[in-house]
């Protein structure tokens, strides 16, 4: 039964599928040259590097603000006691002239012996000066502070022609009120000082953490993406004669191994669709160097001598059946590739299954009467197909029956409903069988198990292909059970309506 008969229409897909990725890649070559892009190990030491300098540039900021503040503060706080004990001084006991400049010298003397560089001045209510730390109205005159708040001491920022300093003054609360008002200048120009330093610092720090950081983000990269490079190597030396090559997932990181393991799969596909198509180019080259060499072989014999017209017509009729049988070939060629290609149209009908077998077993019963095999036709039940591919289905399967089964045997043709609202339509015979081995490959192009089933000129092995074809076409699948002596039974499994309805 299944080596081929009534092969039908289709054709080399191999040619145009060659010519279709010449096109595909004169089409890229055409299009002009891809924009150059980084490296991916050159994005991602830039990435890091990036993040580096401003991870580093925030903390150097958050850290050299907050020292700022602290000393500031620290400052802020050393004036503000000063103030507040010469004006509870002021407060409790008043002061003559005298004895206030006596106060006064007496903090700068304090003030000499603890280091602080600050100077201390009081004013009355007409802003005239009392008394001041010597030196003071040179390096720092009045003018220059700020109004003191009715409560606390007001503080700011100022900056001679040599030094810096933070100013402070305050109000001295008394009963009655005296006007009293103080004065302090710090010298901060140590601290700012060592801010600048610091600032430097940091920046030289920062510059030099991040040139560190992309030198050592460029060896991570590297090192990171050095699967990737491992990879690209088997890549490039995987070709047809090198198919066998595998990447394994072992050897991975956990991030690789999905890619690995699906690169395989993908290199195990094209292997068996490589393999498939070298055998598939030599059957073809076999199947038509037969033909061809009987067509060239005849026409030099009729060549040889002169021949009778007698002759000339027999050996045109022989030619005429090497045609016919090309012709076959090339047909059920062009079917098969645009099935492959998803090329071939078809229109889903509901149809009575029982009708189109009976239709088929019609065509074939003269054939079956002249070889004493009795045809019967059973069940009831519906099938949703094409209804020409359908039949051209079922015209490969009885035609190989025909053939496989002697004389005074059956073949059954049924239609039965299936698991799931599926229909079943197969073809059995009473025939020699097939063997266990065989039945995996039924189906491949030019595949013919058993010589003795066929009779030899009249298929090329591309019936039961063609069939699978068909049904791939439906969402099908082409089932086949064989035992030796006793018979095949092919079956047609068709989806439900439904998923078929939707996928068409």
């Amino acid at each position: 039964m299944y080596s081929s008969s009534a092969e039908g229409e289709p054709a080399l897909g191999v040619p145009s599928a060659i010519e279709g990725t010449r096109r595909a890649h004169s089409l890229s070559r055409g299009s002009g040259a891809a924009p150059k892009r980084w490296a991916m190990s050159t994005q991602l030491t830039l990435y890091y590097t990036a993040s580096t300098c401003v991870l580093l540039t925030l903390a150097s900021t958050l850290l050299y603000l907050a020292l700022e503040r602290s000393l500031l503060r620290e400052n802020e706080a050393f004036l503000t006691h000063k103030m507040q004990v010469l004006s509870l001084i002021l407060t409790r006991k008043p002061l003559d002239r005298a004895g206030l400049e006596q106060e006064v010298r007496d903090e700068a003397q304090v003030s000499a012996r603890s280091q602080s560089p600050y100077l201390l001045r009081v004013l009355d209510g007409t802003q005239a000066i009392l008394t001041e730390t010597p030196g003071m109205r040179a390096a720092v005159p009045a003018a220059v502070f700020p109004t003191p708040r009715p409560q606390g001491a007001e503080s700011l920022r100022w900056r001679s022609e040599r030094r810096r300093y933070l100013l402070a003054t305050m109000s001295v609360p008394a009963d009655p009120p005296v006007g009293l008002r103080l004065q302090a200048a710090l010298d901060i120009d140590a601290e700012i000082g060592l801010l600048e330093r610091y600032r430097r610092d940091v920046i030289g720090l920062v510059l030099a953490g991040v040139l560190l950081a992309a030198a050592l983000g460029a060896v991570i990269t590297r090192r990171g993406l050095r699967p990737l490079a491992t990879i690209t190597r088997t890549t490039q030396r995987i070709g047809a004669e090198r198919l066998k090559e595998r990447l394994g997932p072992a050897a991975w990181p956990k991030e690789l191994v999905a890619l690995a393991t699906e690169f395989d799969h993908m290199l195990e596909r094209l292997q068996e669709a490589f393999e498939r198509l070298s055998q598939f180019s030599a059957d073809l080259a076999h199947e038509l160097r037969t033909p061809i060499n009987n067509l060239m072989g005849e026409a030099q014999v009729m060549l040889a001598h002169e021949r009778t017209a007698e002759e000339h017509k027999r050996a045109l009729q022989s030619s005429l059946e090497e045609h016919a049988r090309l012709a076959s070939m090339i047909n059920s060629m062009l079917f098969l590739a645009q099935a492959d290609q998803a090329r071939l149209l078809h229109s889903p009908a509901h149809l009575d299954a029982l009708a189109e077998l009976k239709a088929v077993a019609e065509f074939y019963r003269p054939l079956a009467d002249e070889q004493d095999v009795k045809l019967c036709c059973e069940g009831s039940c519906g099938v949703q197909a094409d209804p020409l591919l359908l039949r051209r289905a079922l015209s490969n399967l009885l035609s190989n029956a025909l053939k496989a089964t002697p004389r005074g045997g059956q073949v059954i043709l049924r239609a039965a409903a299936g698991e799931k609202a599926s229909t079943v339509l197969s073809v059995s015979d009473t025939g020699v069988g097939i063997a266990a081995e065989c039945l995996p490959r039924l189906g491949e192009r030019f595949y013919r198990p058993d010589p003795a089933r066929t009779d030899g000129a009249s298929g090329a092995g591309l019936g039961l292909a063609i069939v699978r074809s068909i049904m791939g076409l439906h969402g099908g699948e082409l089932r086949i059970e064989s035992s030796i002596g006793v018979g095949t039974t092919a079956s047609l499994l068709f989806p439900p309506p439904g998923p078929l309805a939707a996928a068409t």
